[in-house]
């Protein structure tokens, strides 16, 4: 990066509104410096997902909130046909100019309806946690489901309500010509089930701040929301890494068909996520 760069940067940070408060999501190229992904940890747990849950390599994957699509490259090498989502323009800017194969396109998980349906599909990096509302969350529901066919598998990274405690707190960028040092504060607001976050970055140019607020769902609610729109959850995995040890990646197949209210099928998870 150059020195160019990083004063763009620092004009830009002066410049953004509220309505953008995350230094990483405006500026792709650090957010994969900090969320160091070389060794495709989480893509490389769908791989094992998939292996288990199928038994076979899908043909198709739908990834929402792909992000600068880092995951999706790796799930590309193994898939035939992989299609990316993601409401930011600049992510997406970055993702199809470091991997221009790969079909990405800009969209809202409430509103996304390609018209077609896939084999697995995926959401990593909390991308529901961006979701606050429950009518938002039905949405957002309603959507994996109309991408969907039976047998269709959804893998989900969600936040474990359990293991906030285990989230990140300190992140570094380290790269030539710039380095800044991150502290993360974290904050309940229990009425809400939102997960305040707010991450102060120092630079030798000064402060930029971060603010981002994080839906926390629990294993059961999680479950309902999924049931009602005719998916049944299988489990939940775990990813011990840095940036991961909060998670619980959520796996669920669709059914094609919502549970009656009665159904002996209804709520039989534990209060926590199960453990693959």
């Amino acid at each position: 990066m150059s020195i160019d760069r990083v004063r763009t940067i620092d004009r830009m940070d002066r410049q953004t509104d509220s309505g953008a408060s995350n230094l990483l999501y405006r500026h792709p190229e650090l957010y994969e410096v900090v969320y160091d992904g070389a060794n495709h940890a989480v893509a490389r747990l769908a791989e094992t997902i998939m292996r288990d849950e199928l038994g076979h390599p899908p043909a198709s994957l739908l990834d929402l909130g792909c992000g600068t699509g880092r995951d999706l490259e790796y799930l590309a090498s193994l898939i035939p046909d992989v299609v990316g989502v993601d409401h930011q323009q600049a992510m997406l800017d970055y993702a199809r100019h470091r991997r221009p194969d790969i079909d990405f396109r800009l969209g809202d998980m409430r509103t996304l309806r390609l018209e077609r349906t896939f084999e697995v599909i995926t959401s990593f990096g909390y991308a529901l946690a961006d979701i606050h509302a429950n009518r938002d969350i039905d949405r957002v529901m309603a959507t994996y489901a109309a991408h969907s066919q039976r047998g269709t598998l959804l893998i989900l990274e969600v936040i474990d309500p359990l293991r906030t405690h285990e989230l990140p707190r300190n992140l570094t960028i380290d790269i030539p010509d710039l380095r800044a040092d991150a502290i993360t504060e974290y904050r309940h607001h229990h009425a809400q089930q939102l997960l305040e976050q707010h991450r102060t970055w120092r630079r030798a140019h000064g402060l930029v701040h971060d603010l981002a607020h994080l839906r926390l769902l629990h294993p059961k609610e999680l479950e309902y929301y999924l049931d009602n729109h005719g998916f049944e959850v299988l489990g939940a995995y775990e990813l011990p890494e840095k940036h991961t040890a909060a998670s619980a990646f959520v796996t669920a197949r669709y059914r094609g068909e919502p549970t009656r209210p009665d159904d002996p099928r209804r709520s039989v998870q534990p209060d926590a996520f199960p453990r693959a």
